[in-house]
């Protein structure tokens, strides 16, 4: 276990630094995170399944200002390396990413906290001039809070992953029922959380249209996202000329008042 602990470990590292000093390339996102520990443990299809499931989720899942509902990064990561490290399905990767991810919150505040004591010793080096003491202050909070994480990916791997496995093996089946259906309810969740931001009355009719494709036409996920797609174009298409036609005819309004004025 200690080769699979020391590449979650490295895997946290990275997608935390990523965050900070990469630019932020979407690493963190479950679908991204999940299928790249997939990769490096060997389970590439189950990293992307469970990755896809994960993403769906979160979807809704948005930090406001410092406050951060959950660590989808974290539960991802973990919910994925304990599924596939225990030979579980995705079910078990979901409910163990979901409290998983909302008890990673709490690490991620005490590195704010910690971050925020260094703020008078920045201030000190300011007033010093010492340029130096700052880059060191700056390298250390940018490389520290990953190397947090990272410890406790290690951690987490090593020592809890044999007790993960023993505890799914242990789940009687009509507990395993009910965490299948679970699995298949969280997604659902997510998309609803997100659908409640971005709900209005006059693209209901797409939903309805979207349900029908599903339930009544059998058509694949592709297809009505195809048909999405078109739909948005021809819909901004339209909203173009409306606009452009607006801003002709108050230009046309405004010349005629102007030639009248003189």
């Amino acid at each position: 276990m200690l080769k699979e602990a020391i590449i979650i470990a490295l895997v946290m590292f990275v997608a935390d630094l990523s965050d900070m000093a990469m630019g932020d390339p979407m690493l963190r996102r479950p679908l991204v995170i999940s299928s790249v520990v997939g990769l490096l443990l060997g389970d590439l299809t189950q990293g992307v399944i469970i990755g896809a499931s994960l993403e769906v989720i979160f979807l809704g899942v948005t930090q406001i200002g410092g406050a951060l509902p959950s660590d989808t990064m974290t539960g991802a990561i973990f919910g994925t390396a304990f599924s596939i490290l225990s030979g579980s399905g995705t079910e078990v990767a979901l409910s163990l990413a979901v409290p998983i991810s909302i008890l990673a919150v709490f690490i991620n505040q005490f590195c704010l906290f910690v971050r925020g004591l260094l703020l008078k010793k920045f201030n000190d080096y300011i007033e010093d001039d010492n340029q130096k003491g700052i880059i060191r202050l700056h390298m250390a909070s940018t490389f520290g809070v990953p190397l947090v994480y990272g410890i406790i990916g290690f951690c987490g791997i090593y020592f809890g992953a044999n007790a993960v496995q023993s505890l799914v093996n242990d789940i009687p089946e009509f507990l395993m029922d009910g965490l299948t259906v679970a699995s298949g309810l969280l997604p659902a969740l997510g998309l609803a959380l997100l659908l409640n931001t971005l709900w209005d009355a006059k693209i209901a009719v797409f939903l309805l249209l979207g349900f029908v494709l599903i339930a009544y036409m059998d058509l694949p996920l592709i297809a009505i996202a195809l048909i999405g797609v078109v739909i948005a174009v021809f819909t901004a298409v339209i909203e173009k000329e409306r606009k452009s036609t607006v801003v002709v005819a108050q230009t046309n309004c405004s010349e005629e008042e102007d030639f009248f004025n003189e």
